[in-house]
């Protein structure tokens, strides 16, 4: 192989690998929290009472952002699931299309939060909306 031709390679495989990383780059996680009083608050004193499943779920819907669960043309509410892991409550919630009585979430947004035992919260982690690129 010539050193032209050499030259010619390297630069081809150069190219390459710099779109490979350019869409990899593009395409990798973000870390998004959502954070201030009404999104993720933490007024309450450790030495509050334990909060019940129900509790937490109740908390939650206070911390979604406005409108959120709608209703609207496209949401017609938010689904709640709650966990209990690790002495902490994990809340899902994810919007829902109400379809002939029955709550269909495709295509749309959902969120996670964490709370501590007496209902503070620690993470409010929003979902990546379809199609999204941050």
């Amino acid at each position: 192989m010539t050193a032209r031709a050499l030259v010619r390679a390297s630069a081809q495989l150069l190219g390459a690998l710099s779109i490979a990383v350019a869409a990899v780059a593009e395409a990798g996680p973000v870390d998004l929290y959502l954070d201030g009083p009404q999104l993720c608050p933490r007024s309450l004193p450790a030495t509050a009472p334990r909060i019940t499943a129900d509790q937490a779920a109740t908390r939650t819907q206070r911390m979604v952002p406005p409108g959120f669960c709608g209703p609207n043309a496209f949401v017609s509410g938010c689904t709640f699931d709650v966990e209990n892991e690790y002495d902490s409550w994990r809340v899902y919630v994810h919007q829902y299309k109400d379809r002939g009585g029955r709550k269909d979430p495709g295509g749309l947004e959902h969120t996670y939060l964490i709370l501590d035992a007496v209902g503070n919260c620690m993470a409010h982690i929003p979902g990546t909306p379809l199609g999204a690129k941050y």
